[in-house]
């Protein structure tokens, strides 16, 4: 059935029936705008898989690059990734877990050193503008494909298996983190409710459609898991992305997030947003919202929320999807085009 508005004469009075867009309708704007082109994930994985065996064979070969391993990561792997659009590309995620000693974890210029060494091994034919250092990451560049690989230097912790030390996405102290364990969390979340992916994209494409730089997707991940946890898989598509946006502008931010898998918990009385990493109770992801962001993101979730109320109370279909133009961005249909 339509998600389109009916009305009925009743007693001679008019009534109208709250529109709300069906699954079939969003999810219309999911496969067209969202998502990759069919076939395109696999590519991009394959040649991911393709980067990963090329670089493991030069680790065999050499072993000064002080390299023990690789391991896929990010959007792609997690099935969120959206597809390309204006400013906003493809990017593939590998973590390579370096064998250095603790004491270097924080040795910024060393880390990039050795993985930028390691892919101009593998790539000597590539131009210096195809390799990208970022605070994090060194950054790959693929002009035939247009994907673009970050190499997410990882400091292996011998005492704790699975785990290492990344780069601080500003100038703090690395943390300890577990790539496995993080993907592993995602996945538990994933697999209890199919729409939790869907419910990803069409936050970052919000995030996206509003220039919210500072909200990064791990932090719309753990916000959604957040309510999954606490209220349980969203009636619908739009009451889920709904519900996203009500949280945000309702609680502001201001009340600590942790997950049964964070076990004891310890304040944070001095971060502006405290939404902890699952896998690190010390580890707070929103660490580097500002107030300034903080105060933008729940402005801009208050306002998203009013418009797919309006929008249920429309009397035409196209006043409605105007309504999910101004969220979503001009791009968002919910017919076959």
């Amino acid at each position: 059935m339509s998600g389109y508005p009916l009305n009925a004469a009743i007693a001679g009075k008019e009534i109208w029936v709250a529109m709300k867009l069906t699954d079939a309708d969003i999810n219309i704007f999911v496969a067209q705008v969202l998502k990759l082109r069919p076939g395109k994930r696999q590519q991009y994985l394959k040649q991911v898989d393709f980067l990963i065996t090329r670089l493991e064979a030069k680790i065999k070969d050499d072993e000064s690059f002080r390299v023990i391993g690789f391991k896929k990561t990010g959007s792609l792997v997690k099935g969120t990734v959206l597809r390309p659009h204006g400013d906003y590309g493809v990017d593939a995620d590998v973590a390579v877990f370096l064998n250095v000693s603790e004491s270097e974890k924080a040795d910024v210029d060393k880390l990039h050193e050795i993985i930028r060494k390691l892919a101009r091994a593998i790539y000597p034919q590539k131009q210096a503008s195809d390799f990208e250092i970022q605070p994090r990451t060194l950054g790959i560049h693929f002009r035939d494909s247009e994907l673009d690989v970050d190499l997410v230097p990882i400091v292996h912790i011998s005492a704790q298996p699975g785990y290492g030390w990344q780069l601080s996405s500003g100038q703090g102290e690395p943390v300890k983190t577990s790539v496995g364990g993080q993907l592993a969390f995602l996945k538990k979340r994933s697999d209890g409710d199919p729409a939790y992916r869907t419910l990803v994209r069409l936050a970052k494409k919000w995030r996206n459609n509003k220039e919210l730089e500072s909200l990064r997707s791990f932090l719309i991940e753990l916000l959604l898991a957040h309510l999954q946890d606490v209220h349980g898989n969203a009636p619908s598509l739009e009451e889920g992305i709904q519900r996203f946006f009500l949280y945000v502008a309702q609680s502001k931010l201001g009340k600590p997030i942790a997950f049964p898998e964070n076990g004891t918990v310890r304040q944070f009385p001095s971060d502006i947003v405290v939404v902890l990493d699952p896998v690190n109770s010390s580890n707070n992801v929103a660490l580097r919202l500002t107030e300034a962001e903080r105060s933008e993101i729940v402005k801009e979730a208050e306002l998203a929320w009013e418009r797919i109320t309006t929008a249920s109370f429309c009397a035409g279909k196209g006043e409605t999807i105007d309504h999910w133009k101004e969220i979503l961005g001009r791009s968002f249909v919910i017919e076959e085009q």
